[in-house]
């Protein structure tokens, strides 16, 4: 039997699995999150979590998204890895560990943790457009599409899912693919963001990455200033960041829960 426990943050949600022993190979794992994460034929998830051991940090974070392929970097999944790994004695409350994107720290305070996203270049300002969509992009660990509600007209969920989808699959110019983020100022240091979420192939409640590129992003075309407070379909995520003249460095903050334990069987 395989043992998982099912962790979300604002509603970003993942089965974890701690595989330290490393009993699962990749091709096993890549097969039981395609199972395991389709709502439809298994538990239903957006992704998978893995915890393996590491030569340079207390644990190395996987994330797989629900298509089977590894990603980078997932800011919500490392909030969750973070409070898992502390309440179960993996690692103190603050805490770094290794992901594919390099290592990042991580502080838990109850059920908030504050992760350290690091350091990134600042994006680029060019406005680009396909099909005709105004957009802007940022790499802050994993590719991020950032789409101004003020560059473009008003769109509905159900266009927010197409446009994503297309800007995803486009690989001439995204060539692994995009995360998209449909971005609304609601405040002075406020925004509204829709992500579109490469690998799970559809708009999810929160994405951490996300809201980290699209604060970013927004303290320059708004003039806003760190903290911004970025409202998710699933919740609130806080991003701070520093900027410097030639890079940014990025903090999300957020709460964690635990929805329980699920066993399935093994393949």
């Amino acid at each position: 039997m395989v043992r998982y426990k099912k962790v979300q943050s604002n509603g970003n949600n993942f089965l974890l699995l701690d595989n330290r022993g490393q009993i699962y190979s990749d091709v096993k794992l890549r097969d039981m999150t395609i199972r395991d994460c389709d709502i439809k034929k298994g538990i239903g998830a957006d992704g998978m979590l893995v915890i393996e051991p590491s030569n340079d940090a207390e644990f190395k974070m996987r994330i797989i998204n629900a298509n089977g392929f590894e990603s980078e970097m997932c800011g919500n999944g490392a909030r969750c890895i973070a409070k898992y790994a502390y309440d179960h004695g993996i690692a103190d409350k603050m805490m770094s560990f290794e992901t594919l994107a390099g290592k990042i720290g991580a502080v838990v305070t109850d059920t908030r943790v504050k992760v350290t996203m690091g350091d990134y270049e600042l994006p680029d300002q060019n406005v680009f457009v396909l099909d005709g969509v105004n957009y802007r992009f940022m790499t802050l660990g994993v590719p991020h599409v950032v789409v101004f509600e003020d560059e473009n007209k008003p769109l509905s969920r159900a266009e927010m899912k197409q446009i994503g989808y297309r800007f995803d699959m486009n690989h001439d110019v995204f060539e692994r693919g995009t995360n998209v983020n449909f971005v609304r100022k609601i405040g002075k240091d406020e925004i509204e963001v829709i992500t579109y979420e490469r690998g799970v192939e559809d708009i999810t409640d929160s994405c951490g990455t996300g809201s980290c590129a699209s604060a970013v992003m927004a303290a320059s075309f708004y003039g806003m200033h760190s903290p911004i407070s970025v409202q998710n379909i699933g919740g609130v995520n806080m991003v701070h960041f520093v900027q410097s003249a030639s890079d940014v460095t990025v903090e999300l903050e957020g709460h964690v829960g635990y929805s329980g334990s699920i066993e399935c069987e093994d393949l």
